[in-house]
């Protein structure tokens, strides 16, 4: 396979083909490629809050008792769960449905040297296909994560021995612990890593080929396996090139330094004025904590928002070179096989050809 070819070939869709930057944006907020970490504060806790004896923590609301304080922050945080949930669906959704539309948009840009809109790319990632890439993905990753939990919990097992009283016998047991905790936790980075590479092919066969779940993990593995070398070898050119993402990030970060001061700054803005507003107008009928609950509720993620922007745009732009990098191995890898992918029996076996 031509290596040099692939990344090239990546890097120039990435730069000319600007509508997958929505899709890798996507992929990015979705996945944690553009993420931002703030450190959390403590509100200030003045008149708000009386400490009376054994009233460690009361509300001072009014006229309103406290048991009616207790629904409406059971209300709020039920009302949050419920948020997150949807959240985490929606998330889930848009991710495959961006991981579709980036690997069938790029085959058939290579295809044809079309380039999609953005309604198109959303049109060809809503599909039957995108279900099916969340169910190998699930396929692979449930009874991994089951397995390693089983092995991290017969890990811990022997430290159970200290109930035993005995001071040699729970010594033992540490010692048993660290010396299987940490053989485990090597395995299950190396298995994560192999099912995270697997995973690219099984995807493609199934995003490009139009298979089932268990026939394109069946074809993925076979196209691996035939080209061990070649995947292999843009594995490791692949971790060269997000290490030096990485680096080329944390330059930036130096260099941009002002800017993100800059940042921090128009996120307080446009995060605090509907904070306020929202604390303001909790502040009329209740009193206390909850105003600045609602009000950090809705401010926090402007904020977060805001200051990742720059981020999640850089990560995005990953997301779509990575996707790239793979829909082009996976079709170089195909082209090395000029009668296409064997066909396979019901075990998965290669079924020989017929001689003529």
């Amino acid at each position: 396979m031509d290596y040099t070819k692939v990344l090239r070939r990546a890097w120039h869709t990435v730069w000319n083909y600007r509508t997958l930057w929505i899709f890798g944006i996507i992929l990015a907020l979705t996945t944690g490629g553009g993420s931002w970490s703030a450190a959390r504060g403590d509100g200030d806790a003045g008149s708000q809050y009386n400490f009376r004896g054994e009233d460690l923590f009361r509300f001072e609301m009014g006229e309103m008792p406290p048991a009616e304080v207790v629904s409406i922050l059971i209300a709020v945080g039920v009302g949050l769960v419920c948020v997150i949930v949807v959240l985490a669906i929606a998330a889930t959704i848009a991710r495959y449905v961006a991981e579709t539309a980036l690997i069938r948009m790029v085959d058939d840009h290579e295809k044809t040297g079309q380039k999609h809109s953005v309604r198109e790319g959303f049109r060809m990632g809503w599909s039957r296909n995108a279900f099916r890439l969340f169910l190998i993905k699930l396929l692979i990753g449930l009874p991994m994560a089951l397995a390693f939990i089983l092995l991290f919990a017969l890990a811990f097992a022997p430290l159970l021995l200290w109930v035993t009283g005995s001071k040699v016998a729970g010594g033992i047991g540490t010692v048993t612990t660290i010396g299987l905790f940490f053989p485990i936790l090597f395995l299950a980075i190396v298995a994560g890593v192999v099912l995270s590479l697997l995973r690219q092919f099984f995807w493609r066969a199934c995003a490009l080929e139009e298979m089932g779940v268990i026939e394109s993990i069946r074809q993925g593995f076979s196209l691996v396996r035939r080209h061990l070398k070649d995947v292999i070898v843009m594995w490791f050119l692949m971790i060269g090139v997000q290490i030096g993402w990485v680096i080329a990030l944390i330059a930036t970060a130096i260099v941009l330094f002002p800017a993100i001061i800059l940042l921090i700054v128009v996120g307080g803005v446009l995060a605090g004025l509907p904070a306020l507003l929202v604390g303001g107008l909790a502040s009329l009928i209740f009193q206390g904590a909850v105003p600045w609950i609602l009000a950090g509720v809705v401010g926090l993620p402007i904020f977060i928002l805001v200051m990742a922007a720059p981020w999640i745009f850089l990560g995005g732009l990953m997301e779509v070179f990575k996707s790239s990098v793979w829909t082009l191995s996976y079709r170089e890898l195909r082209a090395l096989e000029p009668a296409g992918l064997p066909e396979l029996d019901a075990s998965g076996l290669e079924v020989a050809p017929i001689a003529q």
